[in-house]
């Protein structure tokens, strides 16, 4: 039935799909695509009573710490390759996985995030085998400590394809559609299996969606100093929906949104390896929930900006980020400021979401958790609730601090954080700081923040963190 839901889907789609150029796996486009080939990993799962093999993709993954080191390779000649596996399940009953690291045997293996409880049974020297219970359970398997070859395994429920003539239906294969514009009203929809390389754009379009399980990659773009495009761009727009893909290698901002209102994201995945290879760019916006997914990016995986613009919505504000495993290989995991010109950012809330991973070295970028009080912004009404943050090696876990990005900021009130457990021995001290009596800090709230079990409070808050005496209000405590 599937088959034949996906037949018409994809007649009643021909035309979209006829003016892309199909491209054959025999015939790459472009030197970046040999380096996509994963061959670290084979992956079964077991289904009609048989091991079936699965299709292991391929994404470049930067290992440097700070952005300074990685800010000249704008071709990804010192990466890593790490490999995916995206498939769907009904999830009517648990799906045993069994990952194969091919070459050097393994001696341990850890899936992550933790808080699964997830655990592996070894089958051989080589072979890793556990189960599933729920499409939620995106996971990480990483050998002997490797995070930069690790392999993501991506469970979903299959998703189907609106029987609408407004869809550009994708289906399995790869295209190329260079720019792809969405007008109101349309649904990109990329099916499993289906790789589409390009940008996305819409500009003052409302009712648009972005929808599937296929992945939307941006590796044949210029990735150069100069030439970096966004990978996907909305500005101006009005109810967006991006729900299920996988966004790839973007060589800049993977999803960017410039004065737009009323967005969602749910279930979204990302790999990017670019310097500047944030996540979620929100600049502008309001009323936006980001739910449901997994991003992996070199530098910020959401980021919220307040630019100078003509238009007059110049504020961001009324924004929700919640249930999401969040990997920044560098930079920031939730990130608000710094480019905040004149404006505010408010109304802020960042819930019930894993860290996996933070690395920054260099000050003042580093923060798991970071507002950057910058360019003449005025901050307030932040919340940071029940978040587990694993072993980080680097950065820290929290920095409200004041940066100078192109001025200093003007002001930084309201700012919460509850429930926040940090499991680990390598970040460093978390920093709360004003910059003077007239940069001050205030209002900042610490309750049930625990470090390795340590619940902080007035006595011990000097151990974790660096403050100084333009902050302003500071409430600690269960």
């Amino acid at each position: 039935m599937k088959h034949i839901f996906t037949l018409l889907c994809a007649l009643l789609c021909v035309a979209s799909v006829a003016q892309s150029r199909w491209v054959s796996q025999d015939n790459p486009q472009n030197p970046m695509y040999e380096r996509l080939q994963n061959k670290d990993y084979e992956v079964e799962l077991y289904r009609d009573g048989q091991w079936r093999s699965e299709h292991v993709y391929g994404a470049l993954t930067s290992n440097y710490d700070c952005h300074l080191a990685n800010h000249r390779d704008f071709v990804g000649v010192e990466r890593k390759v790490m490999g995916f596996v995206m498939f769907t399940d009904d999830f009517q009953h648990p799906v045993k996985v069994r990952v194969r690291r091919l070459g050097v045997p393994f001696e341990r293996v850890e899936i992550r995030p933790s808080s699964y409880r997830i655990k592996p049974r070894r089958i051989d020297s080589n072979t890793v085998e556990f189960t599933l219970r729920s499409p939620r359970e995106k996971v990480s398997v990483e050998f002997d400590g490797d995070r930069s070859s690790n392999i993501f395994i991506l469970p979903d429920k299959p998703a189907d394809c609106p029987l609408d003539n407004s869809v550009l239906y994708f289906g399995r294969g790869e295209y190329e559609v260079g720019e792809l514009w969405l007008k109101s009203g349309q649904t990109l929809f990329l099916d499993e299996g289906a790789v589409v390389y390009g940008q996305l754009r819409a500009s003052a379009a409302h009712d648009i969606r972005v929808a599937g399980r296929g992945i939307f990659c941006g590796s044949r773009a210029d990735h150069g100093e100069h030439t970096r495009d966004v990978l996907v761009n909305m500005e101006y727009c009005r109810n967006v929906e991006i729900e299920g893909v996988m966004f790839r290698d973007s060589p800049s901002w993977t999803l960017r949104f410039l004065e737009c209102e009323g967005v969602h994201i749910d279930n979204v995945k990302q790999i990017g390896w670019m310097i500047n290879s944030d996540g979620v760019d929100l600049c502008n916006t309001r009323h936006v929930v980001v739910e449901n997914s997994l991003l992996r990016n070199y530098d910020d995986n959401i980021s919220l900006k307040a630019f100078n613009w003509w238009s007059g919505m110049n504020n961001t504000y009324d924004v929700t980020m919640r249930d999401c495993v969040l990997w920044a290989d560098c930079a920031h995991n939730f990130l608000v400021g710094p480019e905040a010109v004149n404006h505010k950012i408010y109304d802020v809330r960042f819930q019930h979401s894993t860290i996996l991973e933070n690395r920054e070295a260099n000050d003042p970028w580093r923060g798991a958790m970071a507002v950057m009080i910058s360019d003449e912004g005025e901050f307030e009404n932040i919340l940071f609730e029940n978040i587990d943050v694993e072993d980080i090696r680097g950065g820290v876990v929290m920095s409200f601090d004041y940066g100078k990005y192109n001025s200093r900021g003007r002001a930084a009130r309201n700012i919460t954080v509850r429930n926040v457990h940090y499991r680990g021995t390598q970040a460093q001290p978390s920093v709360i700081k004003g910059w003077d009596e007239s940069h001050t800090i205030e209002d900042i709230t610490l309750k049930g923040v625990r470090y390795n079990g340590e619940c902080i409070t007035e006595k011990n808050l000097c151990k974790h963190f660096k403050l100084n005496q333009f902050v302003k209000g500071l409430n600690v405590g269960r």
